[in-house]
């Protein structure tokens, strides 16, 4: 539907690229990964096709070099984030599994378990 809105909006019959391929990650850490709403990929969009339409290359090498540092700086937040997610959830599931251990003293001393 977005494809068929920018492509009659814009009167363009070229391929878009590939941020509107039916391949969708929807799942990640048993975390459900929504999908962007319509709106914002819409906008990213139109951002990009103003910076391939732009001619000015020392701004847009500018532009790229700023992205590039935010990208890093998002890829470290976003590794120290799923570190510290799967610190928990094995914190998470050692308790419960020590929760369900069951403490008789009696087969504990004769190791019947």
């Amino acid at each position: 539907m977005i494809r068929q809105l920018l492509l009659s909006n814009l009167g363009c019959s070229q391929d878009l690229p590939q941020i509107f391929s039916n391949m969708k990650i929807t799942k990640f850490l048993n975390i459900d990964i929504e999908p962007a709403p319509p709106e914002m990929e819409l906008e990213v969009e139109m951002q990009c096709r103003e910076i391939m339409a732009s001619n000015d290359l020392d701004n847009i090498k500018r532009y790229c070099t700023h992205m590039v540092r935010k990208k890093f700086d998002q890829d470290i937040f976003m590794a120290s984030m799923l570190n510290r997610l799967i610190e928990l959830e094995a914190n998470a599931v050692v308790k419960e599994l020590r929760e369900r251990k069951s403490t008789n003293p009696i087969a504990k001393f004769f190791r019947t378990r």
